[in-house]
């Protein structure tokens, strides 16, 4: 019936915007940066991931950039096929140290489990950046609420052709900001 459809589709949207548990991380690209290059305009680092459970993406962590103090600008999205899920524009201001720059979402989005998805960041402007050149995780697992949740990382083609190139083993994007 139509109440019955419009009582589905309000528990679907509280659902998709409520979270159970403080944010926490996973950790795709473990360890200290090892290398950089360097982004500019237009260019994009991505990664697909997927979850075994349905999650609530709050943002992504960054690296900063390489040796001195920089102001980092650009678009942050999370897509599913090519539809656009939720963004943000960043701005954070980097050290020149190895240290993480956490970007959050204004509005979460939600993650289904076993669906595909793709982080992708767009620079306006920055310099070199620190960047992870060995050692990532094709998959990682977090407990949550006490549930093992298990994300697979795979390379993603919206990284392809752009100075970022992003992927499973190397790049920007180490760490994802989640809640279950």
């Amino acid at each position: 019936t139509t109440q019955t459809v419009q009582r589905m589709v309000k528990e679907l949207d509280e659902k998709q915007n409520s979270t159970t548990s403080t944010p926490m991380f996973v950790v795709r690209l473990p360890g200290t940066p090892d290398g950089y290059w360097g982004v500019g305009p237009g260019n994009v680092d991505a990664i697909e991931f997927t979850s075994s459970k349905d999650i609530h993406i709050h943002g992504i962590s960054m690296f900063g950039s390489r040796r001195r103090p920089s102001n980092h600008t650009g678009l942050m999205e999370m897509k599913e096929g090519g539809s656009v899920l939720t963004s943000q524009n960043f701005q954070y201001t980097s050290d020149g140290g190895k240290a993480y720059y956490d970007q959050r979402f204004a509005k979460q989005g939600y993650a289904r489990a076993g669906v595909k998805y793709t982080l992708t960041v767009k620079y306006s402007t920055s310099p070199s950046i620190w960047a992870r050149h060995s050692g990532g995780l094709a998959s990682a697992s977090v407990i949550c609420n006490g549930a093992t949740i298990t994300f697979k990382f795979t390379d993603s083609s919206n990284s392809a052709g752009t100075q970022g190139g992003s992927g499973v083993t190397q790049g920007q994007i180490p760490r994802i900001v989640f809640a279950c």
